[in-house]
């Protein structure tokens, strides 16, 4: 046995016990994966129902066939080996050629199913040419024929280094041994909750028979997952409606910053000041989300108020969720207090020993008031002399126990601000976050900046032209992909490799200077090519999502995002919101090749609104419950939108939750295992 490390379970069983070696257990746990409870809450991102055999069918949907191996060989292809297999389709005597590239490992197997003639059931989409045939690139399925074949097959989010069959094969195994002790509830609260056993929901998710037992093993581990964070909201409720024994007691300081502001706070920006200034001053509480679109001002707020805390003889922490957008607020911030004798400091993990062991001292004694960072400001080395103000960024980005450790940091009664840009509806959000918190929400923006223009366009050509006019206009671009590296299993989906190689051919004869940035660039190399671009000295930056937080490069009017069909509506919005940072006229390109009706009305909410809170109704509005449900999310930061998209649930949670911390922690294996967690953390 093993100390915990899976939230609903005290005590988990050792992954040895499924006869895992080393090098795999390596894997699972560069995954997170740490024991047999773990695997079994490592759920399938998604289901292919292969029930029912389909025939040959058209070329864009996956047919479900079956068919005799009659061969098998090795064959060059470009540098590199391929396997293939030729097969004969039952009943209809049909050829049909199979290939696996970059999987050498698999032909011996292949061989033996050729070599009795096997006859085989294969899922896959099926091209046919005049030359070749039917053929089919990388398989969904290709097992030999049995009565566990044709059946739902649960589909996992890939494990580094794993094949997908070893992955399976675990799976089965840890079902065995790991699922008697499951429950994790009262046998009355889940009989009183409609839900099934844990035991049962956990068979359900990972050997489905039908598409609604998936349904019902998905709605009991939601109804888990809400209950978990339920349950912490609600031990959270005493400490945040406590008084705070920091008082701001001058507003000198705060006045003269806004006087010397180069523009006037909005009146969404003066209101939230003057309430947070109210209650700090009156001795309570700060528990504050402030939320608005992209770009609407919400830094100044919390800088404002880190200041007047500064003022009074305190000290403040703001806590970003990259080292990008936590060098940035230091800059700026630093740049805004240093004139009236306000002493920022900057703390992050790529500091050198000497200057963190430095700006440690300096945060001890008291002589750092201000400190910006990322993460690391919840590091057990950081000693606050006196924190009164604990400011998170862009909130969502971080899980629920790194956004309440920083507050840990401190004695009781400190006040805390966190960041949102991604709008949630005020009675949803106060459904999310509970009665207590105090909900800013900042509407409008600030003056002279000018809406995005947004539109679809296909062209690339074109997109390549635009933006080579908008860089000899002195401007800059961004182009942004959803993928790395091109990968022949998502057939049409451009990568930044691909992407970068279009453009270096077209844009570099004109002298346009282009880089790319991944989250696979060293940080060095990414604060780098973040501040190259910031000055000026790189033209088009093309890159993945790893910009969609904390790039502020005003200059930059074009923002190009490939593939926008594979994006969620609040994501599109966010990489929107890197332009239009200034006075300047933006665009922003949604290039998808996606020609639905439901595909073009998607995209079109981007072209009709540039308001995040519409935008994020829609996105809820159209993916619904059942995407979320359908996808593996990692993080505590999860539980927002499970509870957005379910806050009739997620309020028979939060009774059950109530019920349960009355019974005591000793109750059920959940309660036992939070108040553990929760003791650990203090």
């Amino acid at each position: 046995m093993t100390k915990r490390k899976n939230k609903h379970y005290i005590i988990d069983m050792e992954l040895e016990l499924l006869g895992i070696k080393p090098n795999k257990k390596k894997q699972f746990e560069a995954k997170g994966i740490f024991s047999v409870e773990d695997i079994l809450q490592y759920l399938p991102r998604t289901y292919k129902d292969f029930r029912k055999l389909t025939g040959i069918l058209p070329r864009e949907q996956i047919s479900l066939v079956s068919a005799a191996v009659v061969s098998c060989e090795r064959r060059p292809g470009n540098g590199k080996q391929f396997v293939t297999a030729s097969c004969v389709i039952e009943p209809l005597n049909q050829q049909l050629t199979v290939r696996w590239f970059n999987m050498h490992w698999i032909y011996s197997s292949i061989k033996l199913l050729a070599d009795k003639r096997a006859r085989v059931i294969i899922a896959g989409k099926i091209d046919f040419n005049d030359k070749y045939g039917y053929s089919l690139n990388q398989p969904d399925i290709f097992e030999p024929v049995s009565n566990q074949t044709l059946r739902i097959y649960p589909v996992y989010p890939a494990i580094a280094g794993m094949a997908s069959s070893y992955l399976e094969d675990t799976m089965q195994k840890a079902i065995a041994l790991g699922i008697a002790d499951s429950e994790i509830l009262p046998r009355d609260v889940v009989d009183a909750s409609g839900e099934t056993s844990m035991p049962v929901a956990l068979r359900y998710i990972h050997m489905p028979r039908t598409m609604e037992e998936v349904e019902k093993g998905r709605s009991r581990i939601l109804f888990n997952d809400l209950l978990y964070y339920a349950i912490h909201n609600e031990l959270n409720r005493s400490e945040v409606s406590a008084g705070s024994q920091y008082n701001i007691k001058s507003r000198s300081l705060l006045n003269k910053i806004i006087d010397s502001l180069p523009f006037k706070l909005t009146p969404d920006q003066s209101k939230t000041v003057q309430e947070m200034l109210e209650s700090a001053e009156d001795g309570r509480r700060i528990n504050a989300l402030v939320q608005g679109d992209v770009g609407c001002g919400k830094t100044i707020i919390c800088v404002l108020m880190a200041a007047a805390f500064a003022d009074s003889g305190y000290q403040a922490v703001i806590m970003a969720p990259t080292q990008v957008l936590a060098k940035q607020h230091y800059e700026s911030i630093n740049e805004l207090l240093a004139p009236y004798g306000v002493r920022t400091a900057f703390l992050d993990s790529s500091l050198r020993k000497k200057d963190r062991d430095s700006v440690l001292k300096a945060i001890a004694s008291g002589n750092a008031q201000v400190i910006i960072g990322t993460h690391s400001c919840v590091g057990k080395d950081v000693a606050f002399k006196d924190l009164a103000l604990a400011v998170v960024d862009e909130e969502h980005r971080f899980g629920v126990k790194q956004r309440t450790a920083i507050v840990e940091k401190a004695s009781r009664g400190v006040h805390s601000i966190t960041m949102s840009a991604t709008p949630i509806p005020r009675s949803l959000a106060q459904v999310v976050f509970g009665e207590n918190i105090q909900l800013h929400t900042i509407r409008s923006m600030p003056k002279g900046r000018q809406p995005v223009k947004t539109r679809v366009f296909r062209n690339q050509t074109g997109n390549m032209k635009f933006i080579l006019k908008e860089v000899q206009a002195g401007h800059q671009a961004y182009v942004v992909c959803p993928m790395i590296e091109s990968n022949e299993k998502v057939p049409g989906v451009k990568s930044v490799e691909q992407v970068s190689r279009e453009y270096n051919d077209f844009l570099g004869p004109a002298g346009v200077q282009i880089a790319t940035l991944t989250g696979k660039t060293s940080k060095e190399e990414t604060e780098e090519i973040i501040e190259k671009f910031r000055r000026g000295d790189l033209d088009v930056l093309i890159a993945t999502t790893v910009i969609e937080v904390g790039v502020n490069v005003p200059n930059a009017t074009v923002m190009v995002i490939t593939n926008a069909e594979r994006f969620g509506l609040s994501s599109l919005h966010q990489l929107r919101g890197r332009v239009g940072r200034s006075d300047l006229q933006s665009y922003c390109v949604l290039q998808s090749e996606d020609e639905t009706p439901k595909g073009l009305a998607r995209l079109q909410v981007m072209c009709d609104t540039t308001d995040g809170f519409k935008i994020a109704e829609a996105d809820l509005d159209q993916r619904g419950a059942g995407d979320l449900l359908g996808t593996q999310q990692s993080g505590d930061n999860k539980y927002v939108s499970l509870m957005i998209a379910n806050p009739e649930k997620y309020q028979h949670a939060l009774k059950v939750a109530r019920e349960l911390i009355q019974r005591g922690k000793d109750c059920c294996p959940l309660m036992e295992s939070i108040m553990a967690e929760r003791s650990q953390s203090v």
